[in-house]
């Protein structure tokens, strides 16, 4: 792809980013919030810092269109998760370029998304784009330690910002393999979360006298039971993804993905089905709610037997799913070995689900098609959560939608969080320039 002075422009805000460590905790976002909203000021768009704490800092901005529909929001957060450094090959906050790749933490995950939509809003004023909407932009601190001081903040301080019939979001628009075909995913649901922890009573004594009151060893039993999958449950969102994939493969494959909203059949076409391993993964966690036990507790010395052990569970909650259904799943699968745990949690938080027949899927589909022809957008559903989760009480639809070409090596799940976080340049092109397009089909 030839880059235009957009895609470069882009690529060297991206880099610049990149090197602020905005790393949460602590966060620090401000000084880079300081550094967009003077790049906007420059331009003459009024940007505002929006600071819920002491550099804890979000960025919002609008541009105005004719108001004769509501507006559009574009949506980031420019904190990222920790990195180690011994573990990457360039260094996590250089923004370093080598071989046409951008190398940093926050490059996917979701500095992009925030470079993206900047690029964007630029394009849109400077061409004078008609807006039948305004185009807001917001780039929140504080989506990986729970929101407090951004888009939860913000929604409930600065409600003003969030007046909006859409928003475009991370977490979705990257392309996975199905027999060779690209599926491009367009996020409108995302799963809830829960935090579980199974807590083992035992009798404590000398280990040179060991006995079958263990809790370690009802842990154990207990953790063995959790391998074990919770009950399949198909989702409206997960049932339109299945069936939009399904009509651009092979009619075998089709059958495969067809039978994977069949509980009797699920299993075996998912073994059968032509994708890589992370991709099964990811299908299979689609279709069920999931508890992975994430952290161990027990024991004061090695030679005393303990008197209670904690397993710590990461639960994650299909739209519709209820506390009292997601306990009793995980309770039925512990079976017999629930007798010798308490199970307890301390949090819940539903699953989200948005209408995913809009005439903004449409036009992302009109924008993907114009520069892929043939590309096939399905609605999806992330596995894990988003700021969007804050946005549910509002009359507004959101999704995940940074459009990027399947890459070999470039696994988007394994890049999120994940040591080399990166991005090639020319899916930066690629996400600039449909995004646009979205963005401009919107509004005709």
């Amino acid at each position: 792809m030839t880059a235009s002075p957009d895609h470069q422009e882009a690529t060297t805000r991206l880099q610049r980013m990149v090197r602020f460590d905005t790393t949460n905790p602590p966060g620090n976002e401000l000084a880079l919030v300081q550094h967009l909203a003077a790049q906007l000021q420059a331009e003459g768009l009024e940007a505002h810092v929006l600071e819920a704490a002491p550099q804890r800092a979000s960025l919002a901005v609008r541009l105005r269109g004719d108001g004769s529909q509501r507006p559009l929001l574009m949506m980031s957060h420019l904190d990222v998760v920790p990195a180690e450094p011994a573990r990457w090959s360039h260094p996590p906050f250089a923004g370093e370029i080598a071989d046409g790749i951008l190398y940093g933490r926050g490059a996917i995950d979701s500095k992009l998304t925030a470079a993206v939509h900047l690029q964007v809003l630029l394009m849109a004023h400077r061409s004078r784009l008609p807006l039948k909407r305004d185009l807001v932009l917001i780039a929140a601190a504080d989506e990986e330690v729970g929101g407090t001081y951004g888009m939860e903040w913000l929604a409930r301080q600065h409600p003003e910002w969030f007046d909006a019939e859409y928003g475009i979001n991370e977490a979705g628009g990257f392309a996975v393999l199905v027999d060779g075909q690209p599926i491009y995913t367009c996020q409108v649901a995302e799963k809830g979360g829960a935090d579980v922890d199974l807590v083992a009573r035992g009798r404590p004594g000398h280990s040179s006298v060991p006995h079958d009151e263990n809790p370690i060893v009802h842990l154990g039993q207990s953790l063995t039971a959790l391998c074990g999958k919770l009950p399949h449950r198909v989702t409206p969102a997960v049932r339109a993804f299945f069936e939009s994939a399904a009509k651009v493969v092979r009619p075998e494959v089709a059958s495969l993905l067809l039978d994977l909203l069949d509980p009797q059949r699920s299993a075996a076409a998912l073994a059968a089905l032509p994708a890589a391993a992370p991709v099964k993964g990811m299908f299979d966690a689609m279709l069920r709610d999931t508890c992975a036990p994430t952290m161990l507790a027990a024991g004061i010395k090695r030679n005393v037997i303990p008197s209670a052990a904690t397993v710590s569970l990461s639960g994650r909650l299909l739209p519709g799913v209820s506390e009292a259904e997601f306990i009793a799943e995980v309770t039925e699968l512990l079976g017999e070995a629930q007798q010798h745990v308490d199970v307890q949690l301390s949090s819940f938080r539903a699953g989200v689900a948005f209408d995913h027949e809009t005439p903004l899927l449409a036009a992302m589909a009109s924008a993907l098609q114009r520069h892929e022809p043939g590309a096939v957008l399905a609605p999806y559903m992330q596995t894990g959560g988003t700021d969007a989760r804050y946005l549910t009480h509002l009359d507004i639809s959101v999704y995940g939608f940074v459009p990027m070409r399947f890459e070999p090596g470039c696994d988007f799940f394994d890049l999120c969080h994940g040591h080399d976080e990166r991005v090639s340049l020319d899916n930066i092109a690629f996400a600039v320039d449909v995004t646009f397009d979205a963005v401009r089909l919107l509004n005709e």
